[in-house]
């Protein structure tokens, strides 16, 4: 592997390779999803992505999101000044628009939103995320349990875009765990996270 070549001390935490929990003892792993959005890609929906991502300690510290049809490569690290990563500035969630997964909205498989709420689909959620990151739609939400290697990446570009991101309960994320899933997950300004928490507090709504 290139990466791992090019590093030799880090670690691998991958979709498609076996997890060597000796991961456990590193500072440093990549976290790799080769194809985030299968469903849209077996169907030739433009909203899949290739998701790379380095976690310090736990923390997504840099994240590469690349949609290989739409040719969109978003690349930060957390602390990158670039004008690319602002998030739009929406004062409600009413402003603007949440993104959920083409998947989730399909099949029902979210809490009732408020109304007036404008809901967006998109594949894949390392691909959401970045779009999030980079001033498209407020919010990006999902109630259901994710995989590190869906959210690390997306996560590194919403750390440098100053963006809340935790989980459903909203607990921040830390990577390279034992059990390398998540619970869930909220992204967006600190007004909108808030906002986004207590749709979802008050739905009373529990994963199927």
């Amino acid at each position: 592997m290139t990466l791992l070549g090019a590093f030799p001390d880090d670690a691998w935490l991958s979709e498609e390779a076996h997890d060597d929990r000796e991961r456990l003892l590193h500072r440093r792993v990549w976290i790799v999803d080769p194809l985030d959005g299968t469903r849209e890609f077996l169907q030739g929906v433009p909203e899949y992505a290739i998701s790379i991502a380095l976690a310090y300690n736990g923390e997504p510290v840099l994240g590469v999101v690349y949609n290989p049809d739409a040719d969109e490569m978003y690349a930060a690290t957390v602390h990158s000044v670039d004008d690319r990563f602002v998030l739009e500035d929406a004062a409600a969630l009413s402003d603007s628009y949440m993104l959920v997964g083409r998947g989730e909205w399909h099949y029902g498989d979210l809490p009732p939103v408020p109304d007036g709420t404008k809901v967006m689909p998109v594949g894949s959620i390392a691909y959401r995320m970045a779009l999030l990151a980079t001033g498209k739609g407020c919010l990006v939400f999902t109630p259901g349990r994710r995989s590190e290697w869906d959210l690390a990446a997306g996560a590194a570009l919403l750390a440098a875009a100053g963006a809340t991101v935790t989980d459903i309960d909203g607990k921040p994320l830390q990577f390279n765990q034992a059990e390398p899933s998540v619970k869930g997950l909220i992204a967006a300004r600190p007004n909108i996270h808030s906002e986004a928490r207590r749709m979802w507090q008050n739905s009373g709504w529990h994963i199927h």
